[in-house]
């Protein structure tokens, strides 16, 4: 028997086994597994990170954009959902949802919700429908409009706040405060004109 011949003949059998099966089984084959990512720069903090199965993303609030700690974008970003920057954007940030930063962005940011978390920098206007919370270490030079203000780090800048500014014992602020309530805990620092509005 020729070679052609027989992977003909062996063609013909395996299309005879797929047609006479009765039962087809569904097997769910997870799409990523806890993946470990490590950076390749030396002396990266932010080193090691897990990427959870894609699930728990959407689930939540939707798209997550995410600029890893080795990354640098030198334009301005918009997304229609939330973003997570944790290298630096020399340039606007403009999202639907919330804007997680733990690098720096030299650039305005408009988002429904903003938290700086430890050691993050902002250099530009903060535009927030909800709540701007600047956590410790973390550094803005710029001003911020939003409904509340939770403020544990240094911020250079005008703030306008429609309900509540908190102010830790940690928190500094240089520049002017116009909000509807104010409250500031023992040890904070602040060089600041105040107007609270009814």
């Amino acid at each position: 028997m020729s070679e052609n011949n027989r992977n003909a003949q062996d063609l013909d059998e395996i299309l005879e086994k797929i047609e006479n099966i009765d039962e087809v089984k569904e097997v769910e084959v997870p799409l990523f597994e806890n993946i470990k990512f490590e950076s390749p720069f030396k002396n990266d903090d932010k080193s090691v990170s897990y990427f959870a199965t894609p699930t728990t993303i959407e689930e939540s609030d939707g798209e997550y954009t995410v600029i890893g700690s080795s990354t640098v974008i030198d334009s301005n970003i918009k997304c229609g959902g939330n973003i997570k920057v944790k290298g630096q954007v020399k340039g606007s940030v403009s999202v639907n949802g919330s804007a997680d930063i733990f690098g720096t962005i030299e650039g305005d940011i408009q988002a429904n919700e903003v938290t700086l978390e430890h050691g993050a920098k902002v250099l530009g206007n903060i535009i927030c429908k909800a709540d701007v919370n600047a956590l410790d270490d973390s550094k803005i030079v710029g001003n911020i409009v939003a409904k509340n203000a939770y403020i544990n780090s240094h911020v250079e800048g005008d703030l306008e706040i429609l309900n509540e500014v908190k102010i830790t014992s940690t928190g500094s602020i240089t520049g002017k405060i116009v909000t509807g309530s104010i409250s500031v805990a023992s040890g904070a620092v602040l060089n600041a004109i105040i107007s609270i509005r009814r």
